[in-house]
C-alpha cells in the first residue's frame, strides 16, 4: 500500500502482531510499547493524538514535522517503533524466564524464540532488533487525515475498538486507550497531544 507524507497530515495507522497472536494481552508489553512511543515522540518530535492497544493490533493517530525532519517517513517511524518495542519485549521475556508463572502469563508459546535468546545471552551477545523475537506482522495500514470530520470519525473508531473486539463492555475501565485522556482528562497511563481543530 502506498504511504503518503503530506506536510501537516495526521496519519491513522494500524499494525498487527505476528500471526495475530494476543501478545498485548500482557499489561507489561502494553507499557513497553507506550514507553517506546515516548522515546520516538522525543526523538522525532511526534504528536500522538490517539491510540488503542488491542491484544493483537494497535491503532494510533500521529503526525511528525516534515520541515524539521525532511527525510523522515511514516514508514520509518513505524519501523523504528515496532523494532524497538520488539527488542524491549524480548529483553523483558528473557529477564522473566526463571519465573514459574511466566509461560502462563505470556499467553503465547515463545519457547523456541526464548531458547534462541538464551543462547545469545550465554554467548555474551547483545539482543539487537534484528535478533529479537518475532512480535509484528510485516507492514502496516496508513490513512492520511486532513479534515476535522475525518479526525473525529477515526477517533470514535479507535475508542470503540476495545468494545468492538470484546475486551471490555465499559470503555472507561479499559486502561490502554486514549478515551481516558479525552473523556476523563486522565493522562496517567500515557500523555496524548490534542489536535488544533
Amino acid at each position: 500500500m502506498q504511504k503518503y507524507n503530506q506536510p501537516g497530515d495526521i496519519h491513522f495507522v494500524t499494525f498487527r502482531t505476528f500471526k495475530n497472536l494476543p501478545i498485548f494481552k500482557d499489561k507489561r508489553y502494553c507499557e513497553l510499547f507506550l514507553e517506546n512511543c515516548n522515546f520516538y515522540r522525543k526523538k522525532y518530535d511526534l504528536k500522538i493524538f490517539s491510540y488503542a492497544i488491542l491484544w493483537e493490533h494497535i491503532h494510533q493517530m500521529i503526525r511528525f514535522d516534515m520541515e524539521k525532519f525532511p527525510n523522515l517517513t511514516i514508514s520509518q517511524i513505524i519501523h523504528d517503533v515496532k523494532g524497538r518495542t520488539a527488542q524491549s519485549i524480548s529483553k523483558y521475556i528473557f529477564s522473566q524466564m526463571g519465573s514459574r508463572s511466566f509461560y502462563a502469563s505470556a499467553g503465547i508459546n515463545l519457547r523456541q524464540g526464548i531458547k534462541a535468546l538464551s543462547t545469545q545471552r550465554r554467548e555474551g551477545k547483545y539482543i539487537s532488533t534484528r535478533d529479537c523475537l518475532k512480535i509484528w506482522q510485516t507492514g502496516f495500514y496508513d490513512f492520511n487525515i486532513y479534515t476535522e470530520k475525518k479526525f473525529r470519525e477515526k477517533l470514535k473508531y479507535i475508542h470503540n475498538n476495545p468494545i468492538k473486539h470484546g475486551l471490555t463492555d465499559d470503555i472507561s475501565k479499559y486502561k490502554f486507550c486514549s478515551w481516558r485522556n479525552y473523556e476523563l482528562n486522565d493522562h496517567s497511563i500515557f500523555k496524548i497531544d490534542f489536535a488544533e481543530y
